[in-house]
């Protein structure tokens, strides 16, 4: 059994990247998902564990504050890495080729996101107690016969989503293609077990049949339910079956959508410390920003004098919706 959670960070924004996640856990057989939050509670926690030794898992925003820092964050989803890729992950970049291997060509044209040779990478915790925490959960992850499947993300900087919301008019078409690509992965690999994929509300959608009727034509679909809350579907193909639900709050329901958000949230967090310190390089008593609009504005009215010298023009920077 298959149990997969997609979520995305950075959609409202008016600088830096969107990104859109996906976390897959294989679980032994049973008759219905297991909440992976019982089944691995010897070391994670959805709720803040005081003694650190649980990995916190929850949804992003109740992991990670600016005031609180990264460490939580990025503990849990570097372990999670290191559980998924085998190994402990030693750079930012290895990070972004592991769980994104496309990044790099996509962030390439935005010099405010490469890499420098004095980044420090974990960036908020020591190597030693990520790889603790990542020794004792894949203890864990191995007396409950759960594996960690898939950690990937889509990374849709400024440049690449300017251009997707001009080829579409919509920029919730431009979400919902990101999070169908995840499904696709997910629908066409290997296996013939049962798949159960839950994914957060994209905006204010109810419905999403029509849709998934035609980006997988080739599969048998049926509503479950369809109301402001909760959509579900049923989707076969060649006896295999599949759950696709859309709910409200899915981080607070599901593990793999948590740790989505997490992973989403880290990313985004990541690279727009790396935004921040290429700009305050050129204009260094500059005021970092995490690219919210109001805060947005006051930082391209800041740097406006910079970006005229260096040439950049605001459309390349400057999400258009």
């Amino acid at each position: 059994m298959i149990l997969a959670g997609i979520d995305e960070a950075g959609y409202g924004p008016l600088l830096g990247p969107l990104v859109v996640g996906c976390a897959a856990f294989e679980a032994a057989d049973a008759s219905s998902p297991p909440c992976l939050w019982k089944t691995l509670a010897m070391a994670v926690s959805a709720k803040r564990d005081r003694t650190g030794r649980r990995l916190h898992v929850n949804d992003s925003k109740a992991v990670y504050t600016p005031a609180s820092g990264l460490s939580q964050l990025e503990r849990s989803v570097l372990a999670f890495a290191e559980a998924a890729f085998g190994g402990p992950i030693g750079r930012l970049d290895e990070l972004l080729a592991s769980v994104c291997p496309d990044s790099r060509e996509h962030l390439r044209p935005h010099p405010w996101y490469a890499t420098t040779a004095d980044e420090a990478f974990p960036i908020d915790n020591e190597p030693a107690s990520v790889g603790v925490s990542a020794n004792a959960l894949k203890v864990e992850m191995r007396r409950a016969s759960v594996r960690c499947v898939g950690l990937r993300a889509l990374v849709v900087p400024e440049g690449r989503f300017n251009q997707l919301v001009n080829q579409t008019r919509n920029k919730a078409s431009v979400l919902f293609t990101q999070v169908a690509t995840h499904l696709d992965r997910l629908l066409n690999a290997d296996g013939d077990g049962p798949v159960h994929i839950v994914c957060d509300r994209q905006g204010g959608r109810e419905h999403y049949a029509r849709l998934l009727m035609q980006m997988f034509d080739d599969w048998t679909l049926s509503v479950e339910i369809e109301s402001e809350s909760l959509s579900r579907y049923t989707m076969t193909r060649a006896g295999r079956l599949a759950t696709l639900t859309f709910r409200e709050k899915a981080e607070q329901a599901s593990l793999p959508v948590a740790l989505a958000s997490m992973l989403c949230k880290y990313l985004r967090e990541a690279l727009m410390g790396r935004f921040n310190a290429w700009w305050r390089r050129h204009a260094p008593e500059l005021k970092p920003t995490a690219g919210y609009y109001q805060d947005a504005l006051r930082f391209l009215k800041d740097i406006e004098p910079v970006r005229t010298r260096l040439g950049i023009r605001e459309a390349d920077m400057v999400r258009v919706r």
